[in-house]
């Protein structure tokens, strides 16, 4: 409790409801409920080849199949990779606070980001000499 003439500053409440507003994916109109959706490929990655079932993972693709297919054997090529087919998920069309750029330390985490790493290093010695 604040004391006598002394408000306080903000709540706990009060700034997880602007971190909240500024990172969720909410509004954007039409291209933003396209966006929520995961445009055609979905949030999940991948696709039973049975029945249809998205999944997340292949993990949870193998617990899925065990649960409802168990009769079949498991494997994991069969599997649909919805994102390399459809050319990923969406990007955040109505996300308000995550569209920065990846410093070179976030790059350095993933293959994908290290292979774009070496990449700009490379124009940077062409433009160079």
């Amino acid at each position: 409790m604040g004391g006598k003439a002394k408000p306080t500053k903000h709540t706990s409440k009060e700034i997880a409801g602007k971190v909240a507003a500024a990172s969720q994916n909410k509004g954007g109109g039409v291209a933003g409920l396209a966006d929520r959706k995961g445009g055609a490929a979905g949030h999940a990655k991948f696709k039973c080849p049975v029945c249809g079932q998205a999944a997340p993972s292949i993990k949870s693709g193998e617990m899925h199949w065990d649960s409802k297919h168990g009769k079949l054997p498991f494997v994991a090529g069969d599997w649909d990779d919805l994102h390399a087919i459809h050319g990923g998920t969406t990007q955040g069309v109505a996300v308000k606070g995550t569209a920065k750029p990846k410093t070179a330390h976030e790059m350095a985490k993933s293959t994908v980001g290290q292979a774009k790493l070496k990449e700009i290093e490379q124009q940077k010695l062409a433009v160079q000499q």
